[in-house]
């Protein structure tokens, strides 16, 4: 194989891992099989695909049960108990797991929002992976030790102000932002940062049928607070005076990090 073959399926590889942890070693494994399989090379990159596709559907359940001895499970990705996994994206990347602690939290939090609010189900959005403290999940700063869980908003229909179930405003569920009122608090105003995006370009994506349904997001959040095993939530100073929230619980994470006025963020004590 020339050198930039290698280059290119290692630059995949690396890709891989960054976006789902296992990928990279998934493909460079469809790489060997491809490789001692003469039959597959008349048609490399389709054979390699194939491969690559079939190794990843195998590891599935191998994976969960080896993240389960370390600690880890994954978040529903069918609907269970009010709760779910906001999109398959996040559960074929593997971003869906956490600790046990944080497990049974989304799922009293899920739950408890339920009890308030009957037919209401909670999606969650990134996770962490499954194996190893430490391990970053980019973009995020945090989201490396399986105690960190980020939560979709609520949404009801505009118009009739009906509560929306298990739909998003985005379709992976960031990036929806809830903008700020000329009167409400915008402490990043006049600031750029690398990691605060604004992401223009997606906002043609985003639905103009629904809108932030704040009971649901109050009742969840204090429902949080009062709970105690999260240390702490983040969301954008502009909700938290919308919604007149405990700031010392419900924090703003800074200008140096992403927006949460998409989807709030929790952490374990």
């Amino acid at each position: 194989m020339k050198p930039l073959g290698w280059l290119g399926h290692a630059l995949v590889a690396i890709m891989l891992t960054v976006l789902t942890q296992v990928g990279g070693a998934i493909y460079l494994s469809a790489l060997f099989v491809r490789g001692r399989v003469p039959v597959l090379t008349s048609r490399p990159l389709v054979s390699l695909a194939a491969v690559f596709i079939g190794l990843y559907a195998l590891t599935w359940f191998p994976i969960e049960a080896a993240a389960a001895a370390t600690g880890r499970v994954g978040l529903p990705c069918l609907e269970r108990g009010a709760l779910r996994v906001a999109s398959p994206i996040y559960c074929l990347a593997h971003r869906h797991y956490v600790s046990r602690e944080m497990h049974a939290l989304a799922g009293d939090l899920a739950r408890s929002v339920e009890k308030r609010y009957p037919g209401t189900l909670t999606l969650t959005l990134d996770a962490n992976f499954p194996f190893f403290d430490g391990f970053p999940m980019l973009p995020h700063l945090s989201h490396d030790d399986g105690e960190k869980l980020d939560v979709a908003f609520y949404y009801a229909r505009v118009g009739d102000g009906e509560y929306a179930r298990g739909v998003l405003r985005s379709p992976i569920g960031y990036w929806a932002f809830e903008q700020p009122r000329a009167v409400e608090r915008q402490p990043c105003r006049g600031r750029s940062s690398a990691l605060r995006w604004d992401q223009h370009w997606f906002q043609p994506f985003a639905r103009d049928d629904l809108a932030l349904e704040g009971r649901r997001l109050t009742t969840a959040l204090l429902w949080l607070e009062r709970d105690g095993r999260a240390r702490r939530a983040f969301l954008e100073s502009h909700l938290v005076d919308r919604l007149d929230l405990n700031a010392h619980f419900v924090r703003f994470q800074g200008c140096n990090a992403a927006r949460h006025d998409d989807h709030f963020h929790i952490e374990l004590r």
